[in-house]
């Protein structure tokens, strides 16, 4: 086995040097009283990562996130927050489903597709995350509760909109591998009493 941050032999998926590089991140609460669990702050080498998992292909972050993340998720089946069919083309892998199929086989629970896979949607990163986000699209509903699972959760428009058509009270909790809120948001939201309050764009 390799450290799949400085790919140097390691007896685990990361090295410890490389390993303290991951910084944790707390859960927070989002719009109707929904969990949002998430691995790592998507700074530093999380965010490398996930970028390398997201455009190269390389899934062992999502072994590593779902690793992280299956004991702290309900016993409950888990679904993902699907990638448009031209990135998928593009780059060959769907991040979220990755981390959720692993997840899912961790807990021994069935991984189901609730949504129906977008043709294209606008880049909604970087500069570009103000964009609202487009309406997901179901092709079923689950019959009780479920996990639902995205990649990195910047203003949280996209997993909003995921649970949003499930319904709230549908979902369990939500799950992304790192979370991209500013430190200054959480700050005010802290300082302010206003944990608990909607922070989905």
């Amino acid at each position: 086995m390799v450290c799949l941050g400085c790919l140097r032999p390691s007896n685990n998926r990361l090295c410890p040097g490389c390993g303290g590089g991951l910084r944790a991140t707390p859960e927070r609460v989002l719009p109707g009283g929904i969990r949002l669990i998430t691995a790592h702050d998507h700074t530093g080498l999380a965010a490398e990562l996930i970028h390398d998992l997201k455009y190269r292909g390389a899934i062992g972050y999502a072994e590593l996130v779902a690793e992280t993340l299956a004991p702290r998720v309900p016993r409950a089946p888990v679904t993902a927050v699907l990638r448009s069919w031209s990135r998928y083309a593009r780059y060959g892998v769907d991040p979220a489903v990755e981390i959720a199929t692993r997840i899912a086989a961790h807990n021994d629970v069935p991984y189901v597709t609730l949504f129906a896979r977008p043709w294209h949607t606008a880049r909604r990163a970087g500069r570009n995350r103000d964009r609202a986000a487009p309406a997901a699209q179901l092709r079923s509903l689950p019959g009780a509760g479920v996990v639902v699972v995205d990649d990195v959760v910047t203003t949280g428009a996209t997993l909003g909109a995921a649970i949003r058509a499930i319904g709230q009270t549908r979902v369990v909790v939500a799950v992304a591998a790192n979370d991209a809120t500013s430190p200054s948001t959480l700050a005010r939201d802290a300082s302010s009493k206003r944990v608990g309050k909607p922070y989905i764009s």
